[in-house]
């Protein structure tokens, strides 16, 4: 029967220059680089973030946890079961690293974080006025935030109002010489009615007779 497993002996004999562990973090190193062009501060931090949550969990696969659960293989081939063990979390670890993948291109997270690095950077460093903070009235602390939508509101009426304002003041301006065209229209037409105004005054002064005389003339009557 072997002596049970020594959790420290077993753990530094497990690892090597060509561990899995080891390899996988190299090729991470090598990709962040890649990467750190194309996104912002808060991405790559979100990144080691999660990295470091990898490695906090590949951690718990060492070499000790696997000869206590499978004692059987160490005892006899302790070598096919480091082997196994280095092939399981190097296959784990690159699992897991796809699904990260995946849910951050499908979330579209590096466009998320790089637009917040972006707001961040266009926000001012001082603000011109204290920030906004309880006052322990709760009417009034209700009353400052209602007043913002309001103000909103009046904001948006007054640009309908300059709109309004500013059609009338073009149609008025398109009605003025339409206007000024019928009165001159309307005084031409009286200057061509004058001389049968005249005329018209002038036939009432004839007498009936004498009119019905000229018309009989002019008409050829005998």
């Amino acid at each position: 029967m072997a002596a049970a497993p020594n959790e420290t002996s077993m753990d530094k004999s497990s690892a090597g220059p060509g561990s899995a562990s080891n390899e996988s973090s190299l090729a991470y190193s090598r990709l962040e680089e890649t990467r750190q062009c194309d996104e912002g501060s808060h991405m790559i931090r979100l990144r080691d973030a999660l990295q470091k949550t990898v490695k906090k969990c590949l951690e718990a696969g060492r070499y000790s946890t696997f000869a206590r659960s499978y004692s059987f293989a160490h005892e006899k081939r302790p070598a096919a079961l480091r082997s196994i063990r280095e092939q399981f979390l190097e296959n784990l670890e690159s699992s897991v690293q796809k699904e990260l993948e995946l849910m951050i291109e499908e979330e579209g997270l590096v466009r998320l974080f790089n637009e917040l690095d972006q707001h961040i950077h266009e926000a001012p460093t001082q603000l011109s006025q204290p920030a906004w903070r309880p006052s322990g009235d709760p009417v009034e602390d209700v009353r400052s935030h209602l007043i913002q939508p309001k103000l909103r509101e009046k904001e948006r009426l007054e640009h309908l109002l300059e709109q309004v304002q500013q059609e009338n003041k073009r149609l008025y301006q398109a009605l003025v010489p339409r206007k000024q065209h019928l009165l001159d229209t309307k005084q031409k037409i009286n200057e061509g009615l004058k001389p049968f105004d005249k005329a018209a005054a002038a036939c009432k002064k004839v007498p009936t007779a004498d009119m019905e005389k000229m018309s009989e003339t002019l008409s050829g009557a005998p």
